[in-house]
């Protein structure tokens, strides 16, 4: 076995196939590096600007101060205070908005900033005044907050019950650390009625939007001129059109569907721009997944994800192609050394490394035509020496640009990837076992030695002399003939000889 040229041949493609893991390891490395720098240039652009928004509100808090009863290590019962905020949700959230969308570009980069205008209506139930012997509340205020304060591009005024307020910077709630208040006048306070609230807010962030429905009965209405959005958070809108020009969507929700009402105070909210998206599940004394209606403007494509799928093709691009030039070898009795099947190999990866370069600046499609056409190309043309044929250089390049097309396919179909990959390697091994399936793999794998021929024979028979006697003279006859006689003779002599004398015939005149 280790004396058979098929075994070492295949050992080496083998070999060879194992090593461009290394490259494809660095190209993995390079993608991931430029995501996070694109990642990095985004958050510049977010410290310029201000980030995702999440609201959460408006509600109403009620500070209170709680007195106890309490005994030290002395024995004496001292009176100790405890300060403490409430909440109050509103009995019904209408929000209607219109959100406009704008790329903001640093060098070949860019993310999307929006600027909303939302107008907020609702109302509260009555603030009663429930002063205890061990509690006494203070005066309540109301809080709309935000996770990005610095989107606030104008100062709102607010209407409750018809009269005009202005909001104040801060929430005076250490849950909800950024946002704004606004004081609730004790002529509000001691109204008989339910408290409204009208209020319009301009709101500018990046890439997402999503707005807690705090209210009993809460209600989204979002348009948009971004024609792309995605809806994310716990609730999908009810209603959606998504068209070239843009988008329009509706919420609604309440309580009995969302229990914010009870939940509430357990909402980890600290951090409103790390939390607002998070997957994590329900934890005990905190939850840390808001639930929201949210739409996300962003880049419909990732190119740097369609980079990292294509990149996991590409040992199977390699192995198909080294499994094509072992059945030209095999096939065709050419001789192809492993340095052209490694050159033919870099050629393969050089293709995702101009896919990379070009998607950033051109768009994936055409990126990925421009590369597939340069590299088919250049490995047509040098496969037309090294298969001795330009039709053979140019079949394979046309034979490696559909394979090209059909891994394209496979990317734009990432629901049925599975399914086209499948199929497509079942085409292939059936065209690799229709070609080899009259291909006699003993005889090809047969070690060729210059050695005694296949049936021994004793030495000083008339056979093995004759033999002997007939080599030696028609090695002399060649080595006495002209040098362009030499190639006539061996062919003659090849025809006229069984399979084992052709072997060892064609040694003795080559050596």
């Amino acid at each position: 076995m280790f004396r058979s040229t098929l075994f070492w041949k295949v050992l080496i493609l083998l070999g060879l196939t194992l090593m461009m893991l290394i490259p494809i390891g660095m190209v993995l490395g390079l993608i991931d590096g430029r995501n996070q720098y694109q990642q990095s240039v985004i958050e510049r652009i977010e410290d310029g600007t201000s980030g995702e928004q999440i609201i959460v509100g408006p509600i109403i808090v009620v500070p209170f101060v709680r007195s106890s009863m309490e005994t030290d290590s002395d024995g004496k019962s001292r009176i100790q205070y405890h300060e403490g905020k409430s909440y109050i949700l509103p009995d019904n959230l209408k929000i209607n908005g219109q959100v406009n969308v704008e790329p903001r570009k640093v060098g070949i980069y860019q993310a999307q900033v929006y600027q909303s205008d939302l107008h907020f209506t609702g109302s509260f139930p009555k603030v009663a005044d429930n002063n205890t012997a061990s509690v006494t509340y203070g005066k309540p205020y109301l809080v709309l907050s935000l996770a990005d304060s610095r989107g606030i591009t104008k100062v709102p005024e607010i209407m409750l019950n018809q009269h005009a307020e202005v909001f104040k910077p801060g929430t005076n709630y250490p849950d909800l650390p950024q946002g704004m208040h606004v004081e609730l006048s004790d002529e509000m306070l001691n109204a008989d009625k339910s408290l409204s609230f009208d209020f319009k807010l301009s709101l500018q962030g990046m890439g997402h939007l999503a707005v807690m429905p705090v209210g009993a009965s809460s209600e989204l209405n979002l348009s948009g001129n971004w024609p792309h959005p995605n809806f994310l958070g716990q609730f999908l809108p009810k209603k959606r059109v998504v068209t070239e020009d843009g988008f329009t969507a509706s919420w609604q929700s309440s309580w009995i569907a969302n229990n914010i009402n009870n939940n509430f105070s357990r909402y980890d909210m600290r951090d409103l721009r790390t939390k607002g998206y998070s997957t994590e599940a329900y934890t005990y004394d905190r939850i840390s997944s808001i639930p929201t209606f949210s739409t996300s403007f962003i880049e419909p494509v990732n190119h740097y994800q369609l980079n990292t799928r294509t990149v996991k093709y590409a040992i199977l691009f390699i192995s198909l192609t080294f499994v094509a030039f072992f059945l030209f070898e095999m096939l065709k009795s050419l001789s192809i050394h492993p340095m052209q099947y490694l050159l033919v190999a870099a050629a393969l990866m050089v293709f995702y490394v101009i896919l990379l370069a070009l998607s950033e600046r051109i768009g994936f499609a055409w990126a990925y035509c421009i590369a597939a056409l340069s590299c088919s190309s250049l490995i047509g043309f040098y496969l037309s020496a090294v298969l001795k044929g330009a039709i053979r250089g140019i079949s394979f390049a046309v034979g490696l640009l559909v394979l090209y097309g059909v891994l394209y396919v496979l990317l734009q179909s990432e629901d049925n990837a599975l399914l086209l990959g499948a199929i497509l390697l079942f085409i292939v091994l059936t065209v690799v076992m229709t070609l080899t399936r009259r291909l006699d793999w003993y005889k090809v794998a047969a070690p060729s030695s210059p050695s005694s021929p296949s049936s021994p024979s004793s030495p000083s028979s008339p056979s093995s002399n004759n033999g002997k006697n007939s080599d030696s003279a028609a090695l002399s006859e060649v080595e006495a003939m002209p040098e362009n006689s030499v190639e006539q003779n061996i062919s003659e002599a090849i025809r006229n000889s069984d399979e084992d004398s052709q072997e060892r015939r064609k040694y003795r005149l080559w050596k």
